[in-house]
């Protein structure tokens, strides 16, 4: 299991423009059609939940997070009366249990704080299309197979 990190959601939000900016180059190379649906494992404040699913105006997004604040805060953003193809949920990563398929797996910036990258990528297998794809981008000192 995922250690919750005590973060404070709007210093996030007011801080990360590193990760912002991270985010905003891998989003091309995802190669969005429109019509996909999207996991975003760790999404943070939603923020870049959001950008992703304003180029879904076929599919959905659904950002994952752990954080209680960072998901409250995303929800609040967010709202879904507003962002009909955008949501949120607090859950963690190395225990995902959803019954929706995606398109693509996203997250950046936010998988070197799990400690085990075997039961992520299990759970992201299990909520995948067969011809679905991946996209992780994640920092650290060490590269570890799995």
């Amino acid at each position: 299991m995922t250690t919750p990190q005590p973060w404070n959601a709007r210093d996030y939000a007011q801080h990360s423009s590193a990760q912002l900016q991270w985010d905003e180059e891998l989003i091309p190379t995802l190669g969005l059609q429109g019509h996909e649906s999207l996991l975003d494992l760790g999404c943070r404040d939603g923020r870049i939940t959001a950008l992703i699913a304003a180029r879904l105006d076929r599919g959905s997004a659904l950002g994952i997070d752990l954080s209680a604040d960072m998901n409250q805060l995303a929800n609040a953003q967010f709202p879904p009366a507003t962002y009909a193809n955008l949501s949120f949920l607090q859950m963690d990563v190395s225990r995902i249990e959803l019954e929706q398929r995606f398109d693509i797996a996203f997250s950046n910036a936010a998988l070197h704080w799990v400690a085990d990258h075997r039961a992520v990528l299990r759970g992201v297998r299990a909520c995948l299309h067969s011809e679905s794809r991946v996209l992780f981008q994640m920092g650290g000192v060490e590269a570890h197979a799995c």
